[in-house]
């Protein structure tokens, strides 16, 4: 009795001992990179210090600028390379002043250094899952590339009415998402995010514009501010004050601005992911 009595009570004591707990799991991180020009150095410096606190993207999509900064992100090009494209003296002869009869700059130069820096990837190979904004003009409808040759969706992207000549493609005439959706987190949470992430670099600006660029620039402000609304969970403003989209001599304070604005913000970040890890 003695030997039965210890056999059934070892198994009464192993079938009482608690199951281990069940890992957590982090929610889906989306990021949405909105456009404008070359204040786009601020995405560089956002996405610098989310990867030194260790915060992985999940999902990325981006419009314009945001557009090519999110392509190169997806695709494992390193923050060192961005960092250094900032300082490239070449960066402003990729858009040199080439009148045609629909643009100023034809966006070539362009399209070819996001390939190399992209490594010619296709959108469905990237390593992080990417999307990429753009306009038919024909149309008047949003086009969200999910697959295709991203070096051309994202020169597609960029290309801003008057200034660069849009891309024809698969029957659509297609220019900067940034005149339906300048700042896609919407997108991003379609995607699948459970917390999305959103840089905004529109800012307000008064007084003269200048010259023509100047006046195109001021004209797509005016157009898009009242009717866009962002839809994000965390919302990104690094610049405050007025500035040229296609002024290039600020980029390494946009960048330096990029990463301020989300070392302010990391805290906050950091919170809803843990109240969102299950």
């Amino acid at each position: 009795m003695g030997l039965f009595a210890d056999l059934f009570g070892s198994r009464k004591k192993m079938a009482t001992v608690p199951a281990a707990p069940k890992p957590k799991v982090p929610p889906k991180i989306g990021l949405a990179l909105g456009g404008g020009g070359f204040k786009g150095a601020a995405h560089i410096g956002v996405l610098k210090v989310l990867a030194e606190h260790g915060i992985k993207i999940d999902y990325i999509a981006g419009t314009s600028v945001g557009s090519a900064v999110a392509a190169l992100h997806a695709s494992g090009c390193p923050l060192s390379d961005m960092e250094a494209l900032l300082m490239d003296d070449g960066l402003a002869k990729m858009f040199k002043l080439r009148p045609g009869r629909r643009g100023l700059i034809p966006g070539t130069a362009y399209t070819e250094r996001v390939r190399e820096m992209t490594r010619g990837r296709r959108i469905e190979e990237m390593d992080i899952p990417l999307r990429i904004i753009a306009v038919d003009l024909l149309s008047w409808n949003k086009v969200v590339f999910s697959e295709g040759d991203a070096a051309l969706a994202v020169r597609a992207s960029s290309a801003v009415p008057a200034v660069f000549t849009p891309v024809e493609l698969n029957g659509m005439l297609l220019a900067d998402g940034y005149l339906l959706d300048n700042c896609p987190g919407g997108v991003v949470r379609d995607m699948g995010a459970d917390i999305v992430i959103a840089v905004s670099l529109s800012t307000p600006s008064y007084g003269d514009p200048g010259g023509l660029l100047g006046i195109v620039n001021r004209s797509l402000n005016i157009a898009t501010s009242g009717h866009q609304v962002i839809d994000a969970d965390i919302i990104l403003r690094p610049i405050k004050e007025a500035s040229d989209m296609l002024d290039d001599s600020h980029m390494q304070e946009h960048f330096r601005l990029g990463e301020e604005v989300t070392r302010a913000h990391i805290d906050e970040i950091k919170a809803l992911i843990e109240a969102r890890t299950k």
